[in-house]
């Protein structure tokens, strides 16, 4: 499977998008914004997709997960040490993705151009080393609540690369 991403990324606020290069309206954002909420309930899905926007929430809100990009051209095997999510779908508008944290800063991270250009794909979402995350996040959160910035900030940079979280796209129509 080629892959074609793989970086560790800030977040913005633990979240971040992976979007059709075209999907920049509010409208869009509001829609999956909409779509990871959980009727009734402060908490909110780990990732929905909607208007050519995949949200991913990550495990605590100063995550720097890894994140690995894959175009397949099947449905693949759900293989471990992944814990999936539920498949979902996602239309394109371009059939080319971004990846994006805070809008106002770019992410070295190269645009994705899938072969089967603008369509409808299918969303495979791995992750690994939420709870681990959580756990240290606790950890690294009591232990810099008295020190300088650049200790705070060190300890946080120590924790990028513990949460993974692997993607994997290809067209709907292709199911296996």
């Amino acid at each position: 499977m080629p892959t074609v991403v793989d970086a560790v990324i800030p977040t913005d606020n633990g979240l971040f998008l992976v979007r059709d290069v075209s999907a920049v309206s509010r409208e869009a954002q509001v829609a999956v914004f909409q779509a990871v909420r959980i009727p009734n309930s402060r908490r909110g899905r780990l990732s929905a997709a909607a208007a050519g926007i995949l949200l991913v929430r990550g495990a605590h809100q100063m995550t720097r997960p890894r994140l690995r990009i894959e175009v397949v051209d099947t449905a693949p095997a759900e293989e471990p040490p992944w814990h999936w999510e539920p498949q979902t779908t996602v239309e394109l508008a371009t059939g080319r993705l971004v990846v994006e944290a805070d809008p106002s800063f770019p992410l070295d991270v190269p645009v994705v151009e899938l072969p089967g250009g603008p369509g409808r794909y299918a969303v495979a979402l791995g992750h690994t080393g939420r709870a681990e995350m959580q756990r240290e996040a606790a950890r690294v959160g009591a232990e810099t609540l008295s020190v300088p910035a650049d200790d705070s900030a060190a300890a946080w940079q120590r924790l990028a690369g513990l949460e993974q979280y692997l993607i994997r796209f290809w067209p709907e129509h292709r199911t296996g």
